[in-house]
């Protein structure tokens, strides 16, 4: 299949501001992590209800209910517990009792998200940290593979393809 030339265009700018010197002094992961507390909460929160709608509908996400899923990016400060309420996911402040951890930094995350990284990778290389109950761990590993990209909002699919081919593109 043939790249038209806008599209070839598209693909070279995260690479291009990757590179300009202002972009490579500017800390990551730049202004997200100075959002207060419950902003990224409550962004987190009703992006993933929307996005993954469908699987909460299908269940694939029951394995949640009345047990807490800490989620850590330690880079940008995130720390949320996120547990399944109902038919929606509940996100709050992080705390210790969490029977599941699963910490990173964001460059991580975001390449796991893009399926650039693969999870067990990432464990292995001790990039990213997974505590706690194994199998809640083992489960989350196994949803972030099963969740099918192609039925992602196709803005969704560029956002996370640009972002890492950005990240990817930072010096390190």
């Amino acid at each position: 299949m043939a790249v038209s030339t806008p599209h070839r265009f598209a693909l070279l700018i995260p690479k291009t501001l990757a590179a300009l010197p202002i972009i490579q002094r500017l800390p990551w992961p730049g202004p997200f992590k100075y959002l207060p507390k419950l902003v990224q909460l409550k962004a987190a929160e009703k992006a993933c209800n929307r996005l993954l709608q469908e699987q909460i509908e299908c269940g694939d996400l029951d394995f949640l209910e009345g047990v807490t899923l800490r989620l850590q990016i330690n880079d940008m400060g995130f720390d949320w517990a996120i547990t399944k309420v109902g038919n929606q996911l509940s996100f709050s402040k992080g705390f210790d009792g969490a029977e599941t951890t699963f910490a990173g930094n964001s460059k991580d995350m975001l390449l796991m998200a893009s399926r650039r990284e693969d999870p067990d990778t990432l464990f292995f290389q001790r990039r990213l940290s997974i505590e706690g109950d194994t199998e809640l761990g083992l489960e989350v590993k196994n949803l972030i593979d099963s969740v099918d990209m192609d039925e992602m909002p196709t803005v969704v699919n560029h956002v996370l393809h640009l972002s890492a081919d950005f990240v990817e593109a930072l010096p390190a």
